[in-house]
């Protein structure tokens, strides 16, 4: 059996929330639901119409559960990043964005049910 060295430099965890995609000016452009995510990217999948291109800076909002007991259930995280692929899923898009972010909110991960 080939072993294949893993090239990814973070651990991607499994999380799924709604997650909108805007361009620079704040226009919506892609609305999904994420599918798992990393301190360096998430992957986005969602219906169509998406006016995505690779190359393209957007601002990703997540909407993820809130670890506090108390206030709201969710939240919304706001990353920037750039779109590095777009691909079909049958009729669905996933759009890979690479967050372009020093400053990752590691509560993300901490925030998972």
């Amino acid at each position: 059996m080939l072993h294949v060295q893993e090239r990814r430099r973070h651990e991607r965890v499994a999380l799924v929330c709604p997650v909108v995609l805007k361009d620079k000016s704040g226009r919506v452009i892609f609305r999904g639901r994420s599918a798992d995510i990393s301190p360096s990217g998430i992957k986005v999948i969602g219906p169509p119409p998406a006016a995505v291109s690779e190359g393209l800076d957007v601002w990703v909002e997540m909407k993820v559960p809130n670890p506090r007991s108390s206030g709201p259930r969710t939240r919304v995280v706001k990353l920037r990043g750039y779109i590095r692929r777009i691909t079909d899923m049958g009729n669905w898009k996933c759009v890979i964005v690479v967050i372009t972010e020093a400053d990752f909110p590691q509560s993300i991960f901490e925030s998972r049910p």
